[in-house]
C-alpha cells in the first residue's frame, strides 16, 4: 500500500471476507499516515468529518460536472490559473513571514540606537568632578545628550513607549547639573543611575532586544541591555559612598561599611556575569570575528575595575588616601565604557548582518518562486503547443473531412507518442474511407442509385462509430487524469503542502496515463486491422485490478460491491487491456443501473467459474430496473442506449472484443429485478 497521510472522512472499501467476497462501502474517520488506519470512534468527530466528506464530495462532483464539456484549452487554461493563483498565495504569506523577522531585526536596532544616546547620559551622571558641569561648554554638551536621549523615541515612532522615562531621566540630570550640596548631588546621582537602569531595561524589553532569538547576539544584547548598564549603576554608587566618606573624614557606620562590601561583591559578580556572556557569545562566533573585536575590551575592563576595587578598599582600611581612588574610578570608567561601545558596535554589526541574511533570503525565495512559476507558464506553453493544438489539428481535420466529405486529407502530426498514434490511425481510417470512396465511385457505373446511396451510408457509419469508440474509451482515462490533478493542486494549497498526496496523485495520473495510452494501441491495431500480443492471463487477478480501478466510481454512485472469485480456474489467452475495457464497461453499466434504484439494495455482484471444462465465465449481476424484454435483441447494437445520455457504444465494443478472443456475450433478465451479463471465454490447457 502507499504511503499517504490525510484527514477527512472517507468511503473505504472493506476487504473481501473469506465465504462471499463482500466489499460495501464504510463511512468511518481516517486518519491514514503510511498506510495505517486510525480507528477513532468518537461520535462528535464522526459527524464532523462526515459532514465534511459529503461537502468535498459535491464540490468535486460539481467540479467534474462543470470541466465536463469544457474545450481541453480551456481546462488548461483554468488550471494555469489555479497553479499561478496558488504561488502568487504562497509569496504572499512568504513575504509577510519574511517582513516579521526583518520588523524584528529592525526594532532591535533602534534599540542599539536609542542606548547609544543612553550611553552619554551615564557619562554625564557619572562624571567625578562636579564643577565640569558648571561651564558653558560642557553644558552644552549635557543638553545636546539628554536632547539625544530624548528624541530617540521620535527617530522611530511608536516603536518603543520609553519617552516618558527618558523625559524624567533628562530631569533628574539636569538638577544634577544645579545641585547644591553633596548630599543632594549623591542622591540624584543614585536617583538617576537608577532611572539610566531602569531605562535601559525597557529599551531592551521594547525593541525585542531582550527577546533575540539567535545565540551570538543573544549574550551581546545581555552584555549591552544589562550588565554594563547594572555595573555603571554599581560603580557610580560605590563611589559616591566612598567620596562622602572622604569629604567627612569621619569612620563609616556599620551600615555604609556592610552597604560598601556589598557593592564591592556585586561589581565583582557583574564582571563575571559580563565574562560568561562574552564567552557564551563566542560559542555562535563561527569566524572569531566578534571574540577578536570585544574579548580585549572585556580584559581591560576587568582590570580596571578590579585596580579600582583594589584601591577602593585601601583607601576604606585607611592604607591610602582617597586622591588616588579618583584616577583609578576615571580609568574603570573609560574602560566600561570602551567595552559597552565596543560591544553595541558588535550588536549593530551581528544585527545588521541578520537583517541582512534575511533580505537575502527573501530575494532568494522570491528568485526561486519566479522561477517556478516561469517554468510552470512554459511548461504550460509547451503542453498546449504540444497536446491541445495537436488535438485542435485533429478536430479541425475531423470537420472538415464532415463537411467536404474530402478522404484525402491527412493529419500532419508526425509524432511518436500517443497523439501522433491518434493521429496515424485517423489517418489510416481516412485512407481505407478514400479506398472506399474510390470502388464507390468505380461501382457507380455498375449500380443503381440506391446502391451507391448505401454505400455512402454504410462508409458515414463507420467513421462514426469509430469516432464514437475512440471518444467514449478515451474519456474516462482523460477524466481520471483531471480529477487527480485537481486533487493534487488542493494538496499543493496546504500550507505546509503535502508532498506524499501530491505524489500520490502524481501516480494515479501516470496510471491513468498508460491506461490511456494501451487503450490507444489497442484502437490502433484495430484500425490496421492489426492482432496485438496476447498473454495468458489470470482472470481473478484481472477482475480485482479492475476492481480496484472502479472503487471510487463505484462510491461515488453509492454502490456496493461482492466478488465471488472461483478457485483454480484455467489461465485465457487474451489482450490484457480490451479485456480490462470489457469488464470495467459492465461494472460500470452496473452501477449506472444500481444507483438508479432508490427503493431497493444498491449491490453488484460479480462472479468467476468454470464454463463446460475448458472455458471460463465472468458474470456481472446488478439490482437496477432491469432490462426490457424487447431491449435484449438490440444491446449490443451500436448507437443503441437504454441511457438517456450514453452514446451506446460501450456494450457494442465489448461484444466485437470479446468476439475477437473466440468468445460470446450474453444477457439476461434476474427476478424480480435487474440484470446479468455474462462473458464466457475459451481457457488455455496447461
Amino acid at each position: 500500500m502507499s504511503a499517504f497521510c490525510y484527514q477527512q472522512t472517507l468511503t473505504r472499501v472493506a476487504p473481501a471476507t473469506p465465504k462471499t467476497g463482500l466489499i460495501s462501502p464504510v463511512r468511518e474517520p481516517a486518519a491514514v499516515c503510511s498506510g495505517t488506519p486510525n480507528n477513532t470512534n468518537r461520535s462528535g468527530r464522526s459527524i464532523e468529518t462526515a459532514v465534511c466528506s459529503q461537502v468535498d464530495e459535491g464540490i468535486v462532483g460539481l467540479v467534474g460536472i462543470v470541466l465536463k464539456n469544457l474545450r481541453t484549452s480551456t481546462k488548461l487554461l483554468l488550471l494555469c490559473s489555479m497553479f499561478v493563483a496558488s504561488i502568487i498565495l504562497a509569496t504572499y504569506s512568504l513575504i509577510e513571514e519574511k517582513q516579521i523577522a526583518i520588523g524584528f531585526v529592525r526594532k532591535e536596532l533602534v534599540g542599539v540606537q536609542s542606548l547609544e544616546s543612553l550611553r552619554g547620559v551615564y557619562s554625564i551622571i557619572l562624571a567625578e568632578d562636579s564643577k565640569a558641569t558648571q561651564d558653558a561648554q560642557a553644558q552644552a554638551s549635557v543638553d545636546g545628550a539628554l536632547n539625544a536621549l530624548t528624541a530617540s523615541e521620535t527617530t522611530a515612532p511608536g516603536s518603543l513607549q520609553t519617552a516618558n522615562l527618558a523625559q524624567s531621566l533628562a530631569a533628574i540630570v539636569r538638577r544634577l547639573s544645579s545641585a547644591g550640596s553633596d548630599g543632594e548631588k549623591r542622591a540624584l546621582i543614585v536617583e538617576a543611575l537608577a532611572k539610566a537602569r531602569d531605562l535601559a531595561a525597557r529599551i531592551g524589553d521594547e525593541s525585542n532586544l531582550a527577546l533575540d532569538p539567535d545565540l551570538d547576539s543573544y549574550y551581546v544584547q545581555n552584555i549591552v541591555v544589562k550588565r554594563v548598564p547594572a555595573l555603571l549603576s554599581e560603580m557610580g554608587e560605590l563611589q559616591s559612598l566612598l567620596r562622602a566618606a572622604s569629604l567627612t573624614d569621619s569612620p563609616s557606620s556599620n551600615d555604609l561599611r556592610v552597604r560598601r562590601l556589598l557593592l564591592n561583591g556585586m561589581i565583582r559578580s557583574t564582571i563575571e556575569e559580563i565574562e560568561r556572556d562574552s564567552a557564551s557569545a563566542y560559542r555562535g562566533d563561527a569566524n572569531g570575528q566578534l571574540k577578536e573585536a570585544i574579548a580585549g575590551a572585556i580584559g581591560s575592563m576587568r582590570s580596571t575595575a578590579n585596580a579600582y576595587l583594589g584601591s577602593a578598599n585601601m583607601t576604606l582600611n585607611r592604607q591610602a588616601s582617597s586622591a588616588s581612588l579618583a584616577p583609578m574610578y576615571g580609568k574603570a570608567l573609560e574602560s566600561i565604557n570602551d567595552a559597552w561601545i565596543v560591544s553595541q558596535e558588535q550588536l549593530k554589526r551581528l544585527l545588521n548582518k541578520r537583517l541582512s541574511n534575511l533580505l537575502g533570503k527573501l530575494h532568494r525565495s522570491l528568485a526561486l518562486n519566479g522561477l517556478v512559476a516561469g517554468l510552470s507558464l512554459l511548461l504550460a506553453m509547451v503542453i498546449y503547443r504540444q497536446i491541445v493544438r495537436p488535438l485542435g489539428q485533429l478536430e479541425g481535420l475531423a470537420s472538415k473531412v464532415r463537411e467536404t466529405k474530402d478522404y484525402g486529407l491527412r493529419a500532419n502530426l508526425h509524432r511518436r507518442d500517443e497523439i501522433g498514434r491518434l493521429a496515424g490511425a485517423f489517418n489510416a481510417m481516412l485512407e481505407e474511407l478514400a479506398a472506399a470512396r474510390e470502388r464507390e465511385i468505380s461501382d457507380q457505373e455498375r449500380s443503381a442509385a440506391m446502391q451507391v446511396e448505401l454505400a455512402r451510408v454504410s462508409r458515414l457509419t463507420t467513421m462514426g462509430e469509430m469516432a464514437a469508440s475512440i471518444a467514449h474509451e478515451i474519456n474516462q482515462p482523460l477524466a481520471g487524469v483531471v480529477n487527480n490533478a485537481n486533487a493534487g493542486l488542493r494538496w499543493l494549497n496546504n500550507r505546509p503542502p503535502n508532498i506524499d498526496e501530491v505524489g500520490a496523485a502524481l501516480r494515479r495520473i501516470v496510471n491513468d496515463g498508460e491506461r490511456g495510452s494501451g487503450i490507444i494501441e489497442s484502437i490502433r491495431a484495430m484500425l490496421k486491422k492489426d492482432d496485438r500480443k496476447r498473454v495468458k492471463l489470470d482472470l481473478n487477478e484481472l477482475i480485482r485490478d479492475v476492481l480496484r480501478v472502479s472503487q471510487g466510481q463505484f462510491q461515488s454512485h453509492g454502490v456496493s460491491i461482492r466478488s465471488e472469485l472461483a478457485d483454480d480456474l484455467p489461465t485465457v489467452s487474451a489482450d490484457r487491456v480490451q479485456l480490462q475495457q470489457v469488464i470495467f464497461n459492465l461494472l460500470m453499466n452496473a452501477a449506472e443501473a444500481t444507483a438508479s434504484n432508490s427503493n431497493q439494495k444498491r449491490l453488484v455482484c460479480v462472479r468467476s467459474e468454470k464454463h463446460d471444462a475448458d472455458w471460463v465465465r465472468i458474470s456481472v449481476e446488478d439490482s437496477g430496473t432491469g432490462i426490457k424484454p424487447e431491449d435484449e435483441k438490440r444491446i449490443f447494437e451500436a448507437f443503441f442506449t437504454t441511457k438517456t445520455d450514453g452514446m451506446g457504444m460501450g456494450l457494442s465494443i465489448c461484444r466485437s472484443i470479446v468476439q475477437s478472443h473466440g468468445g460470446r456475450i450474453t444477457v439476461a433478465r434476474v427476478m424480480p429485478r435487474g440484470s446479468v451479463f455474462q462473458v464466457i471465454l475459451p481457457g488455455t490447457r496447461t
